[in-house]
């Protein structure tokens, strides 16, 4: 029964967090056209679900002290641990496509920047959202259209409580220079990299927990005992 237990409060973390994973993605989905990034979460929204089912038929099983529950309870386990395996190893290979993709999108996205259209919101929304200017820095302003035409970057790249900021080059004090490429790399790989560890965490508690189910059913089989 308290295995059982633990199962339903592992599916509720493992939710928690490969919903962070998506509502992270879809902040900034503009910059990450592809949902390959998506799949190491859905894998583990789709591991809590079978974690719940865990829990229930191991309440169940130990409540009726039934053996066929324990067995279905050790092949949801392996299903369970086979899915973090596969989450772990999509992270890894993803992880490291994130950085060109962001690299490509978001050269197009602040090239297309007219302070009006789609682009420009999700391009303001970084800036503000993350308090960086720019792809590199602020002066990757200085190739695009917006700035050739207005001499100024966007306003979203000023620092907050500054209420006289412009956008002009020439009071940087106001405005924030970093990049947003690096800060957003920053931003999802931490993420990314936060839900690998705890999806290797619950695959190793797993597999632990397996060994210690399966040889315990194969004593009580062997000793001819019902198990309880």
């Amino acid at each position: 029964m308290e295995r059982a237990l633990k199962e339903v409060a592992a599916a509720a973390a493992l939710g928690y967090v490969g919903i962070n994973i998506i509502v992270t993605y879809k902040q900034y989905e503009s910059f990450l056209n592809n949902a390959y990034v998506m799949l190491p979460a859905i894998i583990i929204l789709a591991t809590a679900v079978v974690m719940f089912i865990i829990g229930l038929v191991g309440c169940i099983s130990a409540i009726q002290e039934s053996c066929c529950g324990l067995g279905c309870f050790i092949t949801l386990i392996s299903i369970i641990f086979a899915a973090g395996v596969v989450a772990l190893v999509l992270g890894l290979v993803y992880r490291d496509k994130i950085d060109p993709e962001l690299q490509k999108n978001m050269k197009v996205l602040f090239e297309k920047y007219d302070g009006k259209n789609v682009e420009s919101s999700a391009v303001d929304f970084i800036q503000e959202e993350l308090q960086c200017c720019g792809i590199r820095n602020y002066s990757s302003w200085e190739n695009t259209t917006w700035f050739q035409t207005n001499h100024t970057v966007p306003v979203s790249c000023c620092k907050k409580n500054e209420t006289d900021c412009e956008g002009k080059l020439d009071a940087l004090n106001k405005i924030n220079t970093q990049g947003c490429e690096e800060k957003l790399e920053t931003v999802l790989n931490r993420v990314l990299g936060f839900s690998m560890l705890v999806i290797l965490g619950f695959a190793v508690l797993e597999l632990l927990a397996l060994i210690s189910l399966c040889v315990i059913n194969r004593r009580n089989a062997r000793e001819g005992y019902q198990v309880l």
